[in-house]
């Protein structure tokens, strides 16, 4: 049967689902819908509590926004009406009262209004008067610009708070010309009231904005008289404002540029004490950015703005009394003023939870034990599902008639362990008698339902792998490639299929381990470990079978070989298979060969050496030679010769090439390595033998005279003989790479890697593992 045919007994329907629903799905469900009403109320009563905030917010900084533009007017106001009242009393004054009359004026208001910084008055003639504050005391000082041209200089008297003169003070004017500022000129040709622009002065760190306005006194001349403001002093008191927790309010002009607002010092130095780059930095101020954004799309009134995942309440006004149109932000987080919404919010949703908390307690209660009831049953019932499956799956392996047999592959075995552990490969290895060499018995891969078997793996390569299967332990491995025990079995036999899970289930006969059973992806091979534990009993009679059944063949052999006298030695030539005698050709050709397939077999001269007894030695080598002489005749292979240590192989010599004497070769090489085995192990001997594979070109033909001996000499006959004496292990067959491209479809090979051979140079070599 396929392994897309396996039903799995354990997952076949029941009433789980109606089960679920009742214990579990129905208190789930209340709980839900507990929790759902719960979360609908409190968010519900959050957007409820939070408009409410937002609309409290909106009424609270719109009456913020009123007292700071009276504040703001009221801050303005000395200087547009006492800019008018200055005029009427200065251009009704006699020319010799003038000065009189703005110094009293000037140093009235200076002591009484504290956002004037200072007074100007300037005429048609370029006579120019100051009075401000000392900056080194609490008294006035007073400028007059006196003389012309080069000549022209200011002179300063300072006074105290008593008005008393204290000192006289005079400085070069540097050709200064008040007719040329623009506060001049702008109330000149207006006409009327003038506002400056705000600038700065840096030795004081004031910023300025001059409000002046033009008069004709009674001599005919022109006047322009100027208050200047410091909006320091408004900075000040926006800075003291409190809007919410952290808002802070700044007024600017319709271009962007900062008046009046928060660390106005600290943007004036970095603008370089320029007012034209005192604008808002959106890298800084993003919020104070978004709100002056938003005031130009939407205009005056009420704004949400959201930066750094906060929402800020936001509200543009124009100020009065100002000739610039002057903008008031206001700016507040919105959490500022809807944070005791949070907070109710957050203290419902505790109290919500803790009735969840409840509901859910009462829930458990309510399913618990039919919870527990329900999963001991379906425990119960996987295991009595696999229990059959598994007695189905045992008797259809007892009722097999060659179970026991052993030149029966039984390949049975590894498919019923793949099918009940839902394994992606289930393989049976033995362990040769040398004790270091694995050998594939068989193969099964469940997806593409197909056997392969005969490739080996050697202690060398896997020292911890064996001495894992020797401990006789069961080993289940999650990912082989991570286990320092399976690491190389990984890189080795798995990586290439895919698999990543390993388990080992140890095959122990009389005298310990025997063998192992691998199990690769078997998700429920913890649910069939007896099932595993029988199986592997099953390959250890196997195996004692099969070696009893070898001994007792190798007996019969040798109690019906010839003795001496008897025996034909008539191998002068050195072939044990004479050239064309299995082809049926006739005279052997000679010439150039171009594919013909070499195989040389070294074996160690401990086999036969001189120390051992002559029959003995005899008696072996001439059973291996008959094995060997027979595996030739079955393969079909064209001519097979010892000579002294060495078997030379030879298949497909032919003038046009034969297609499938790589093949007989292959088979060959894997039938005679297993006959040299289990000679040379019933012989208690060492298995020191290396076989090398080769395809390619040769020359053959008669040489000599009476008798004409057949001889081959060529690059596949060199190459060959170097793939066995370069062999990784004893037993191990070496290919060259022509023989990998030819057999790969049919045999499997394990990659050595590249190598330097002379006169070819680099190459890869592999070695044959077994058939597919």
């Amino acid at each position: 049967m396929a392994a897309d045919e396996i039903v799995d007994p354990a997952a076949a329907h029941s009433d789980r689902v109606r089960r679920f629903l009742l214990h579990i799905g129905v208190p789930v469900l209340g709980v839900v819908l507990v929790i759902a009403v719960i979360a609908g109320i409190g968010f519900h009563s959050y957007r409820t509590i939070r408009s409410g905030a937002l609309g409290l917010t909106h009424d609270l900084l719109t009456s913020q926004q009123n007292y700071i533009a009276q504040e703001v007017g009221d801050y303005l106001a000395p200087a547009s009406s006492g800019a008018v009242i200055a005029r009427d009393m200065l251009e009704h004054g006699p020319e010799t009262a003038v000065r009189k009359i703005f110094n009293a004026y000037g140093g009235s208001m200076l002591r009484h209004v504290p956002q004037i910084h200072s007074f100007y008055l300037a005429d048609t003639e370029g006579h120019f008067s100051l009075i401000e504050r000392d900056p080194n005391g609490k008294g006035l000082e007073t400028t007059e610009l006196t003389g012309e041209g080069a000549a022209a200089q200011f002179t300063h008297q300072f006074f105290d708070a008593q008005s008393k003169p204290l000192r006289t003070e005079s400085n070069t004017a540097a050709n200064y010309d008040p007719r040329t500022r623009p506060w001049y000129t702008g109330a000149m040709q207006s006409g009327q009231l003038f506002w400056t622009a705000p600038y700065l002065i840096a030795q004081t760190g004031q910023m300025i904005i001059t409000a002046s306005i033009a008069y004709q006194g009674l001599n005919g001349r022109k006047y322009i008289f100027a208050i200047n403001l410091s909006m320091n002093e408004l900075t000040n008191f926006l800075d003291s404002l409190k809007i919410g927790q952290s808002g802070h309010a700044l007024i600017v002009d319709q271009d962007g540029h900062l008046l009046a607002g928060r660390r106005m010092a600290d943007i004036a130095k970095a603008a370089g004490w320029d007012p034209s780059k005192m604008t808002i930095d959106p890298q800084t101020y993003p919020v104070l950015a978004g709100a002056f954004d938003a005031y130009r799309v939407e205009g005056y009134g009420p704004h949400t703005v959201r930066s750094r995942k906060r929402n800020f309440v936001t509200i543009a006004a124009a100020l009065p009394a100002t000739a610039q149109k002057w903008v008031l932000l206001l700016v507040a987080p919105e959490s500022d003023f809807a944070g005791f919404a949070m907070v109710d919010g957050r203290q419902n949703l505790m109290f919500s939870l803790l009735i969840v908390l409840l509901a859910m307690l009462l829930g458990a209660l309510l399913f618990r034990q039919g919870r527990r009831t329900d999963h001991v049953t379906r425990e119960l019932e996987r295991f009595q599902a696999v229990s059959g499956y598994e007695s189905q799956v045992l008797q259809r392996v007892a009722a097999y008639p060659e179970l026991f047999d052993p030149t029966d592959e039984a390949l049975i075995l590894t498919r019923s362990l793949a099918e009940l552990a839902s394994a992606r490969r289930a393989a049976v290895w033995r362990i040769m008698h040398d004790g270091a060499t694995l050998l594939c018995v068989d193969s099964y891969d469940s997806r593409h339902d197909a056997h392969s078997g005969g490739f080996e793996l050697s202690r060398n390569d896997l020292t911890a792998f064996f001495d894992a299967v020797a401990h006789g332990d069961a080993i289940s491995v999650d990912d082989a490639g991570n286990d320092p025990r399976t690491a190389n079995f990984y890189r080795l036999f798995m990586r290439t299929f895919g698999s990543r899970g390993l388990f080992l289930a140890p095959v122990v006969g009389a005298s310990g381990p025997v063998g192992v059973i691998t199990l690769e992806d078997a998700p429920r091979v913890g649910l069939v470990p007896h099932f595993v534990t029988m199986m592997a009993s099953v390959v250890a009679a196997r195996f004692a079978a099969q070696h009893y059944s070898a001994v007792a063949a190798a007996a019969d052999e040798l109690a019906n070989e010839p003795g001496p006298e008897e025996a034909d030695h008539a191998f002068g030539d050195g072939f044990l298979v004479p050239p064309g005698s299995l082809d049926g050709a006739g005279a052997v050709p000679e010439g150039l060969f171009p594919a013909v397939a070499v195989m040389v077999i070294t074996f160690s001269d401990m086999i036969t050496s001189s120390h051992r007894e002559p029959a003995t030695v005899l008696a072996l080598v001439e059973g291996l030679a008959t094995q060997l002489q027979g595996v030739a005749r079955q393969c079909g292979l064209y001519s097979i010769k010892m000579l002294g240590h060495r078997l030379v192989c030879v298949a497909g010599c032919s003038r046009t090439p034969d297609p499938g004497a790589a093949e007989r070769m292959a088979n060959a090489a894997l039938a005679m390595r297993e006959a040299s085995l289990s000679i040379l192990a019933k012989a208690d001997l060492e298995p020191v033998f290396r076989m090398g594979i080769d395809v390619g070109p040769v020359f053959g033909g008669l040489l000599g005279q009476d008798p004409k001996v057949f001889n081959l000499w060529g690059d596949a006959v060199g190459m060959a003989e170097m793939m066995a004496q370069g062999a990784p292990d004893v037993g191990t067959i070496q290919v060259t790479e022509e023989v990998y491209l030819i057999l790969r479809q049919r045999f499997l090979f394990r990659e050595r890697g590249r190598f330097f051979v002379p006169q070819a140079g680099m190459t890869r070599t592999y070695v044959l593992a077994g058939r597919r």
